[in-house]
C-alpha cells in the first residue's frame, strides 16, 4: 500500500459523528516539489496516435483480468477484478503518466496537450470503468484557480502534488448562512502583520476528512458590500483550529463535513489573489465547479454519480413498456444536448474567448437530466429496485445514485440560482432585488 492510501486509509478509520481534530503543521516545504523534474509527455504528433499512446498506457496499469473484462463486456468478471485493486493507488499510477491533468504544462505535472485532446484522453480512461476519483476539488476547481490567480511560488509547491495525487483538497465556501448567498460570508481573516487569523464555519464540504489543503474564502473588509472585502486562502487542513466533522447523508455515506476555523494562523504567501479581491476568484472557480458537474468531456471517471444512457440501453433494450421506451428515448436526446454544448463551451476556450452561459445552461439542464435519468434507471428495474441480493452489484449501485443524485440540484449552485443568472445575463430580465448588495456587510441584518 503507497503513500496516498495508507494516509487516505487512516483517514477513512477516524471518520464517523465525532470531530476530527488535525495535528499541527508548523510550514510548507517547498524544497521537495521544487527539486522534483518536469514529467515528459508521450513523444506523439497526432491526435490518434496520443489517445493510442494513451490506451496503451492505461491497459498497462489495470490488471489482466480488467482489461480482459472490458473488452469482452464481461460484467461480473470487471466487478470481480475491480475488488481486487485499491482505487487510490490505481489513480497514483494514471496520475504517474500525466494523465489526470493532461492539459496542464509538463512542468505543472500535466502532459501539455490541448483541451482537445484532453478530452478525447479522458473518454481513453472512461472506457475502462475506473474506480471515483477522490480528488475532483483539486484537479477541476482549485488547480485551474492557482494556474489563473497564483504566484509562482504557489504554482511551483501546489500544482504537481495535485497531478501526482498525491495531496487532496476541498473546497471551503458554503457556510450555514452563505449557500447560495455566498457573498454573504461571515468567516473573517484579520491581518496580523504577515500572517492572516482566520475564525468562522464552513458546511457542505466534500472530502473534507481526507483533504490535506482546502480553498477558503474569507471576510477581511466587512465595511465594504458584501462582494467586496472577500479574500481568498489556501488553508493547509491540519493547522491547529482547524476542526472537521463529518455529516451523514441519505445514502448512508459521509461525503461531507462542516469545519470550524477558531483563530487559525496563516502566512500571508498562503492568500490566492490580490487582498479584498476575492469575490473574482470565487467566480473563476464556480465557473470551473459548474463546467465540471455538467459533465463536460474532459470530466474524469466517476466524478458524475449515476448510471449513464448507454449503460441503460445495453442492460434493458428493447424496452416493451411505451412510457418507459419514451422516457428511455427522450433521455438519450438530452445526453446528446449536453454533449454538444459542452463542445461548444470547448471550442470558446480553444478559441481563447471567455467563458459564456454555456456552464450555467449546461449545468442547470444536467442536474436536471441526471435526476431524470436515475428516476429512469430505478423505473426499469421494477419492484428489484425495492429488494434485491445483497451481492446484486448493479442494483445496489442504481439505488445509491438515485439517491446520490438528489442533491444534484443544489451542489455547485441551486436550479433557482442558475435560472436566474440565466434570466439576468443572457435574456436580459431584469435583476431581482438586493437590499443588501450595495450596504456595506458590517450593516446587513443577519440572523
Amino acid at each position: 500500500m503507497g503513500a496516498l492510501a495508507r494516509a487516505l486509509e487512516a483517514s477513512r478509520q477516524h471518520r464517523g459523528t465525532e470531530s476530527v481534530r488535525r495535528e499541527a503543521r508548523t510550514e510548507v516545504d517547498m524544497s521537495d516539489w521544487a527539486e522534483r523534474p518536469p514529467r515528459r509527455g508521450p513523444t506523439v504528433q497526432t491526435l490518434d496516435e496520443l489517445v493510442a499512446e494513451a490506451d496503451r498506457f492505461f491497459r498497462a496499469q489495470l490488471p489482466a483480468d480488467w482489461v480482459a473484462a472490458i473488452d469482452r463486456n464481461d460484467v461480473d468478471a470487471l466487478a470481480a477484478a475491480r475488488r481486487t485493486v485499491d482505487p487510490d493507488e490505481l489513480w497514483a499510477r494514471i496520475a504517474a503518466g500525466g494523465y489526470v491533468t493532461p492539459t496542464w504544462a509538463t512542468e505543472h505535472g500535466g502532459l501539455g496537450v490541448s483541451p482537445k485532446a484532453g478530452a478525447a484522453i479522458a473518454r481513453a480512461l472512461a472506457r475502462y470503468k475506473v474506480p471515483r476519483f477522490n480528488n475532483p476539488v483539486g484537479v477541476d476547481l482549485v488547480g485551474p484557480a492557482i494556474l489563473r490567480w497564483g504566484t509562482d511560488e504557489q504554482k511551483q509547491r501546489y500544482l504537481r502534488p495535485i497531478a501526482a495525487y498525491e495531496e487532496i483538497w476541498c473546497q471551503l465556501f458554503s457556510e450555514p448562512g452563505a449557500g447560495s448567498d455566498l457573498a454573504g460570508l461571515a468567516t473573517r481573516a484579520v491581518r496580523d502583520g504577515d500572517t492572516w487569523v482566520i475564525r468562522g464555519q464552513k458546511v457542505w464540504t466534500s472530502l473534507g476528512d481526507i483533504a490535506s489543503f482546502g480553498i477558503l474564502l474569507a471576510r477581511t473588509e466587512p465595511d465594504v458590500p458584501k462582494h467586496h472585502g472577500i479574500t481568498a486562502f489556501l488553508l493547509p487542513m491540519d493547522l491547529p483550529g482547524v476542526t472537521v466533522r463529518p455529516l451523514r447523508q441519505i445514502t448512508g455515506d459521509a461525503e461531507f463535513c462542516e469545519v470550524f476555523i477558531d483563530d487559525a494562523r496563516i502566512d500571508d504567501s498562503m492568500r490566492l489573489g490580490p487582498v479584498d479581491d476575492g469575490w473574482r476568484v470565487a467566480v473563476s472557480v464556480l465557473m470551473s465547479e459548474r463546467q465540471s458537474i455538467a459533465g463536460s468531456g474532459a470530466s474524469l471517471p466517476g466524478t458524475v454519480a449515476g448510471r449513464s444512457v448507454q449503460a441503460l440501453i445495453q442492460r434493458h433494450a428493447p424496452v416493451i413498456d411505451a412510457s418507459l421506451r419514451q422516457r428511455l428515448a427522450q433521455a438519450y436526446i438530452e445526453d446528446r444536448l449536453v454533449s454538444m454544448t459542452n463542445q461548444r463551451a470547448a471550442a470558446r476556450r480553444r478559441a481563447g474567448q471567455p467563458a459564456g452561459p454555456e456552464a450555467s445552461v449546461t449545468k442547470l439542464f444536467f442536474s436536471e437530466h441526471t435526476q431524470r435519468l436515475q428516476n429512469l434507471a430505478l423505473d426499469l428495474e421494477g419492484p428489484a429496485a425495492q429488494a434485491w441480493p445483497e451481492d446484486d452489484r448493479w442494483l445496489k449501485s442504481t439505488v445509491w445514485a438515485f439517491l446520490r443524485v438528489r442533491s444534484k440540484t443544489i451542489a455547485g449552485g441551486t436550479s433557482e440560482v442558475q435560472r436566474n443568472i440565466l434570466g439576468e445575463r443572457v435574456l436580459g430580465l431584469p435583476r431581482e432585488p438586493e437590499v443588501d448588495r450595495s450596504v456595506p456587510w458590517s450593516e446587513v441584518r443577519r440572523s
